[in-house]
């Protein structure tokens, strides 16, 4: 099984350039508007949704417009990045929740969307030489 996609909601279409562009690096696939009869008939949700799909790599997120906002649980996307300061001090540039744990071997860094996506950032393994 191969993970082609997550799907995430956003409040405002600003996100995919301030943070989802800026922030994380990723580009616009595509976009497209879904139809209320589809996302009633598929999320039970009766209105329209803009749509953005998004890649950085390997790593598709299709990114649903929709003002409404639900509550958080423990639910966030965990990804590897090659330099994950540099994801910090985007997110730390633009205004973004940005929380950082010590720890003795390697620190965890999360940061958040405006809407409430959270995103746990790892580096990649650095081969020792």
């Amino acid at each position: 099984m191969k993970l082609e996609h997550i799907a995430l909601n956003i409040a405002d279409s600003q996100e995919v350039k301030n943070f989802y562009q800026n922030v994380i690096g990723m580009v616009e696939v595509r976009s497209y508007e879904l139809g209320k009869d589809l996302a009633k008939q598929f999320f039970n949700i009766n209105e329209n949704s803009s749509v953005y799909l998004m890649q950085k790599d390997d790593l598709f997120l299709e990114l649903f417009v929709n003002e409404k906002l639900y509550k958080q649980g423990f639910n966030h996307i965990c990804v590897k990045v090659k330099n994950r300061e540099a994801i910090v001090e985007k997110a730390k540039k633009y205004s973004y929740q940005c929380i950082i744990r010590k720890r003795e071997h390697f620190d965890q860094i999360f940061i958040g969307d405006k809407s409430g996506n959270i995103f746990e950032i790892k580096e990649v393994d650095k081969k020792i030489k």
